[in-house]
Order: structure tokens, then sequence, then C-alpha cells
């Protein structure tokens, strides 16, 4: 209930606008709702870790596409550790950091985005997903995803810390991996087609019978599209 609340009054504020030009201002979409979770951005989420939680460390060129048509031009990246947005309406303004529910897309680098309340192995969890490819009954998404790998304990456990730089660090880890919904039920999909066998997505003798018929690669998007595209239209 908080969540459509949240979402009728963007709506709301944005049926005032007179227009969705660059004259807006960020503040305007969002600081009557609770979308913006803060002007600062969060610096506790592992902030020593090595490497980078965003999809991509700079800005892109993007949009906000609400239900309701409207459109705001944005710079945005995704900040996959989160599964948040960070936007600002120029280079020179500060970036917020928003979270998105599924009455919003967000375009990015000319990819759709969007928020999905997924169910994977029991556990259910809201997710940002690149939509690949959305069919009657089977479709296809991107779900990406990086998880902190911890420092590996070499058995010196009892050792204190030393605080130098050359201690070892928590570092963000690529976890990226495709996703289908079949029938309205979420599956990961394998890297290997012995698993994918094994899961019962599809009806297995039609699965191999079209791996036989053509290149399957079950680490490309557009081969997966295809697969997809076919199980949707028997």
């Amino acid at each position: 209930m908080k969540k459509l609340l949240n979402s009728v009054l963007i709506l709301l504020l944005l049926s005032f606008q007179n227009s969705f030009s660059q004259t807006f201002e960020i503040s305007e979409i969002f600081e009557t709702s609770s979308v913006i979770l803060g002007n600062k951005l969060n610096k506790k989420d592992f902030s020593k870790a090595e490497g980078s939680p965003y999809l991509n460390k700079n800005f892109k060129s993007g949009k906000l596409i609400f239900e309701n048509g409207k459109t705001y031009n944005v710079l945005t990246r995704l900040n996959v550790g989160s599964q948040k947005f960070e936007i600002k309406k120029d280079f020179n303004s500060e970036p917020n950091l928003i979270e998105i529910d599924n009455s919003v897309k967000v375009e990015m680098d000319g990819i759709i985005y969007k928020s999905h309340t997924i169910n994977l192995d029991g556990q259910e969890i809201i997710a940002v997903l690149e939509d690949c490819i959305e069919l009657s009954n089977v479709s296809l998404y991107y779900f990406p995803k990086k998880v902190i790998k911890m420092p590996v304990d070499t058995g010196g456990a009892n050792a204190p810390s030393s605080g130098s730089s050359s201690d070892p660090k928590p570092k963000w880890a690529d976890a990226n991996e495709f996703l289908i919904n079949k029938d309205g039920k979420w599956y990961s999909i394998p890297r290997s087609f012995k698993k994918l066998l094994a899961k019962n997505i599809f009806d297995q003798k039609l699965l191999k019978k079209y791996k036989k018929a053509n290149k399957l690669n079950l680490k490309k998007k557009e081969s997966l599209m295809a697969l997809v595209s076919y199980f949707d239209s028997i």
C-alpha cells in the first residue's frame, strides 16, 4: 500500500508539470515522495572494498519514463551493489540516490531497466533488471549483479591486523545472470546445458532438439532471446 501511495504521489506531482523539458529540477520530481532516499549518497556499503559497485562508473545519458507518459532526461548510473540508481540533472549537479518501483522505467545508454519483484529458490527479492525480451508466455531478463567477496583466511586469524595498505580487502565481484520468467515463475539460467535440462523449464526433448539445430550459447543474450522466442511460439 505504501509503494502504491508513493507511485500515486509521483504521478500527481508530474501531472501538474507544464512540460518535461530541461527546465525541471530533480527535487521537483522526487522530494514530495519517498522515492528519494537522501541527497547524500550512502557511504557505508563497503566503501573500502576494492573494485566498483557500479555497472559503469561514469554517468550515462538516460531517461526516467513514467506510466503516464512523462519523460525526464537525466544523467544516471546504476549502483549494482545496492540495486539503486543515481541521477543528476547535469554534470555539474550533485547526484541523488533513488529507488524505483514498477511504475517507472529507466533508460540508460539505450537500455531499458525496471524494478521487478522476483522469487528465486524460495527467496523473494526486488531487483533492477534489463528487459531483454518480454513475450506472452516466456520472457528473458538480464540481472546485473555484484557481490562482495571477502578475503580468504590464510591461517593467521590470531595475528592482529597491521592496518597497512597490503592487508587483504573485500572485493566487488561480478555475479551477473540471465533470468527467465515462464508462466509467472522465475528461473535463473545456468551456464551449463546439463544444468539447464535439470531445471525442467522447457520440455527436455524439444530443448535437446533445439540445441542440436542451433548454436545455443547460454552466456549470450541474443542466443537466449532466440531460445525464448522459439519456446514462446510453440
